[in-house]
């Protein structure tokens, strides 16, 4: 009984933190088509390229305890998330990401922050 408790409340935590991420990367992506004015198939593209990249990151951000692994491992999801944009978006509608870096960023990290709490 015990053991079934235990499995019930594995299962729960774990579609709790998927649905969490899959909400992290809708706000992400609606905010994405309002600045980008993304089409209904790259949508449907950059939504999965974010909820991966965010699922990526929170794993990131629980198997590494040193700062600057974190970092670079963070680098490095940021640049292939960048790169998969990229191949989605059109080159006008890249540049534009690319100029609000920061302000993405910003949202990036609220997602991020939102769907761990």
């Amino acid at each position: 009984m015990l053991g079934a408790v235990a499995l019930l409340l594995m299962f729960t935590a774990t579609a709790t933190a998927q649905e969490k991420t899959a909400d992290g990367a809708k706000k992400l992506t609606d905010h994405l088509k309002t600045q980008l004015a993304l089409n209904d198939s790259q949508y449907a593209k950059v939504s999965d390229i974010n909820r991966v990249y965010l699922q990526k990151a929170k794993e990131n951000g629980q198997s590494i305890n040193n700062k600057l692994d974190k970092a670079k491992k963070l680098k490095a999801l940021d640049e292939e998330r960048d790169t998969k944009l990229q191949s989605v978006l059109s080159k006008d509608q890249y540049k534009l990401y690319v100029a609000h870096r920061t302000e993405n960023n910003k949202k990036l990290k609220e997602c991020s922050e939102n769907k761990e709490n």
